[in-house]
């Protein structure tokens, strides 16, 4: 085999592993800039050459802006900008989509060559167009600059237009996920405001309901709208939480529910005189849709018993939240009020929790011993696992 031969082959190989090791580069990194740049550094390596840039197309569909290179005097990446323009090199390829080469630019007659190519000592250059997304403007151009007067072969530029193809691959990639990343922030700042709105209109409401409540004269009515406004502030606060802590997907229960109670407690106002709340609560974190059922059955348990378990006597009221782990949860809720003989009353409270347990797929048992007490037993699929924080070494 030929010294020729040889050269050739060699050449072959070098351009094969730079194109597998770029691929890889290229479907890993989510950094524009490094691929960018490794692409200029591994073109140059594999055909020999002291500068490679890449040229993105601006908005305007007119200017090249030398967004990435390798090789070039300070001032050229990051800054110069070449006119797309009828009569450059540039403006030939981005129009005919074709490649285009000079041997030797100083006795180039087709094209005009902009400044600082020749500030830098280049003789010879090749680009290729990288494409754009279908529909899309490219995105610009591949060039390889030589300061030695060269004749770039076909398989150089078949090699190079192989290379830019998966280039624009991975900027269509990165552009992809830029694009997704914004609709989801979009999306969460919607939700955001919508919760928001929500917590707002729903805080209206309850102000609503309890000026009806001063209003009336009637024990029952004025009973009713306060078991009412509780229940919409109950709802208030899961979506206050969800807000302040910029959570959409889901709620941590503990913070919550701790809420929750103190507030029943200032509702109450003389008949919790006497009561102490005792909470026991492990982080739990549950979707918002399964924190509302739960927040209910905790007011209607806790507004129970300030109400009925104690008769103006001293008493407790406790609230317990475990995670257990086999991924399930238990909320058991208790006073060490009066208690009750077999099943708990029928009334509508009673009746709402019942159908809340149903609601959440959970189990719920009550004992009436030695005071009331509820143990709602949550299902796996109700509970959300979140991963623990990143330990870090001393």
């Amino acid at each position: 085999m030929t010294d020729q031969a040889n050269d050739a082959q060699e050449t072959l190989l070098t351009q094969q592993r730079v194109l597998a090791k770029f691929g890889g580069l290229a479907m890993r990194s989510l950094d524009l800039t490094e691929i960018l740049t490794e692409a200029c550094r591994l073109v140059g390596e594999a055909l020999h050459t002291d500068l490679a840039k890449v040229m993105e197309l601006q908005p305007d569909g007119k200017t090249l802006l030398v967004r990435a290179g390798v090789g070039w005097k300070p001032g050229v990446v990051g800054e110069a900008t070449v006119k797309a323009e009828i009569g450059s090199s540039e403006g030939h390829a981005l129009r005919t989509g074709k490649p285009v080469t000079s041997d030797d630019i100083e006795n180039e007659d087709r094209f005009t060559c902009a400044a600082f190519l020749r500030d830098n000592g280049v003789h010879a250059l090749v680009n290729v167009i990288i494409i754009g997304a279908e529909g899309k403007p490219p995105y610009g151009l591949l060039e390889v600059d030589s300061r030695t007067a060269r004749r770039f072969t076909e398989e150089d530029i078949a090699f190079l237009e192989t290379y830019a193809n998966l280039l624009a691959a991975a900027v269509d990639r990165l552009r992809m996920l830029d694009d997704l990343r914004a609709a989801v922030r979009d999306k969460e700042r919607l939700l955001q405001e919508l919760q928001h709105r929500v917590k707002n209109n729903l805080q209206v409401i309850t102000a609503f309901v309890s000026a009806q409540s001063r209003r009336t004269t009637s024990p029952e009515a004025k009973a009713e709208l306060e078991a009412i406004g509780h229940r919409i502030e109950t709802l208030r606060l899961v979506h206050d939480k969800l807000y302040a802590a910029g959570e959409l997907e889901r709620i941590d229960l503990a913070p919550y529910l701790s809420e929750l109670c103190g507030t029943l407690l200032k509702f109450h106002g003389g008949a919790s005189t006497n009561v102490h709340l005792r909470t026991d609560l492990e982080p739990v974190h549950v979707r918002p849709e399964a924190a509302i059922p739960l927040g209910l059955i905790v007011n209607e348990f806790v507004t129970n018993s300030l109400k009925y378990a104690f008769g103006g006597k001293r008493g407790i009221v406790g609230v317990q939240l475990a995670m257990a782990e086999d991924g399930t949860a238990t909320l058991t809720l208790w006073d060490d009020g009066m208690g009750f003989d077999g099943k708990p009353g029928g009334g509508t409270g009673m009746r709402l929790v019942n159908g809340l347990v149903g609601q959440l797929g959970a189990t719920a048992k009550w004992c009436g011993e030695d005071g009331a007490r509820l143990v709602c037993s949550l299902p796996r699929e109700t509970v959300l696992v979140v991963p623990a924080p990143p330990a870090f070494g001393p």
